[in-house]
């Protein structure tokens, strides 16, 4: 199988770079490098010469996993490094093995800050807390494992596949199986389409009278005023940066069985009503400044993938787009009509493609290349936040690798990048029945504490209630 993708990849390759992979690639300062990051806790024994094999095994069934940009005619493509004359010591991921006890994850390797990239690090050490029981037995150590990879050759979905099957991979090698026994065949030939927008159908051909709808919205999103959060720094200017800097929290069961029960009653999904709440946790962040925020926009980033039944195979790469959720202050009662109108908002966006103006705008950037590089690197805010609802990313992994299921598969964090005007990106995800709540904020701009109190207030608004503590 590897063999396969390894052939399929030279014939793929060079490959012309999308407007979105461009723009995320452009996108990436050295203060605020744009990669999605993910950290995962186990409270059991993880085999670091094992974990660096089955990524290196993961890695190499993704093609964008190892490229390098190159220019040609004014035109940008990915080059696989193999295609080259690059030294191994560029290699598409790095990795990192320490034995001692774990430290704040401090993101500020060059190479990969400023290259198109992957990273593992894995690091196992006995932990400054207690060390609890599992399945009857002391646990005394545990393995924290860093990933990053850049925004520019992978999403928040594509990521996810690439954890799901390193994962996978490892059990497979820990257990004596075939390294990718039980994987999915991945069609790197799919990697050709990954530009594709779908919007030559009958389905948005009927809606094409309501597209204004969607300019006047892009319009909003260009020249409306939103709140800076940027001015609730509370961080000297003296103070040593952490990147990424990540918080997290549980929710249990029982808030989640409730949230859904909230929205069975409104008729809305249960992404809505979490979309809801964090407005208003916002919200009520903001009056305890002192200010008068009631008039002011809240403006939300919603990243939506765009994936089909067509790219169930397709390697990790970048098919996403994003829309903005604009509501005022003073709106964000918590009454019913709130949360109808805001899942009345993102169905419309959905059901009209409007979730597709935003790819369509920057395609048509993209021929204009110092204008689009200009846009793309403006450091102004885009949104307040970013808010990401992952789903359930380790539903099929947990069923198939019962080892890696329970309390062995502690924790998890997966997140987006931060930039210089929108300091806070809030994920969900669903992990059995309870719910993980992520937060990736701007060392430079909130204190640790702060960041702590922000994830804090909106883990209140879900559970209803002080939520338990992580450590």
């Amino acid at each position: 199988m590897e063999n396969k993708t390894k052939d399929l990849t030279k014939e793929i390759f060079p490959l012309l770079m999308s407007s979105i992979e461009k723009f995320h690639w452009y996108d990436s300062p050295p203060c605020h490098p744009n990669f999605i990051f993910g950290r995962l806790e186990f409270r059991t024994h993880i085999d670091p010469v094992l974990a660096k094999e089955a990524w290196r095994i993961a890695l190499s069934r993704q093609p964008l996993a190892g490229v390098k940009p190159e220019k040609v005619k004014r035109r940008w493509r990915w080059v696989a490094k193999s295609q080259t004359n690059e030294s191994g010591s560029t290699g598409s991921f790095n990795h990192h093995v320490s034995e001692s006890s774990p430290e704040p994850w401090n993101f500020e390797d060059d190479q990969l800050r400023l290259t198109i990239s992957s990273h593992l690090e894995i690091r196992t050490g006995d932990r400054a807390r207690p060390t609890g029981e599992l399945h009857g037995k002391p646990v005394e150590r545990i393995a924290l494992v860093y990933f990053a990879v850049h925004h520019a050759i992978s999403d928040g979905v594509g990521a996810i596949l690439v954890v799901n099957e390193w994962l996978a991979i490892y059990a497979n090698l820990d257990s004596g199986r075939s390294a990718t026994a039980g994987l999915q065949r991945l069609d790197a030939d799919r990697l050709r389409a990954r530009n594709h927008l779908g919007l030559i159908r009958w389905n948005y051909l009927r809606h094409i009278f309501q597209q204004p709808v969607a300019l006047f919205g892009a319009t909003k999103f260009i020249f409306r005023r939103t709140v800076d959060l940027t001015i609730q720094k509370d961080v000297p200017d003296s103070e040593a940066r952490l990147y990424p800097a990540i918080v997290g929290r549980w929710v249990d069961a029982d808030a989640v069985r409730s949230l859904s029960r909230e929205s069975g009653r409104l008729g809305v999904t249960l992404n809505s009503i979490m979309l809801g709440r964090l407005f208003v946790s916002l919200a009520k962040f903001l009056a305890r400044d002192g200010e008068d925020h009631r008039r002011d926009w809240l403006r939300v980033i919603l990243p939506i993938s765009i994936r089909g039944m067509s790219d169930r195979r397709m390697p990790a790469a970048n098919r996403t787009t994003i829309v903005q959720l604009d509501r005022r202050a003073d709106e964000l009662l918590s009454s019913d009509g709130f949360y109808q109108n805001l899942d009345r908002e993102i169905r419309i966006i959905r059901g009209w493609q409007l979730d597709k103006i935003f790819l369509i705008c920057i395609r048509l950037l993209s021929t204009f290349e110092p204008l689009f590089r200009k846009v793309a690197g403006n450091r102004k805010s885009r949104g307040s936040v970013v808010f990401t609802n992952l789903g359930e990313p380790f539903r099929k992994l947990l069923k198939t690798h019962s080892q890696l299921s329970g309390d062995a598969f502690d924790q998890f964090d997966l997140v987006g990048p931060v930039r210089e005007g929108t300091p806070l990106n809030y994920t969900v995800a669903r992990h059995g029945e309870r719910l993980r709540v992520s937060l990736h904020y701007d060392s430079r701009v909130f204190s640790a504490n702060r960041a702590d109190d922000l994830l804090e207030s909106y883990a209140i608004e879900l559970v209803g209630q002080r939520p338990r503590e992580n450590e």
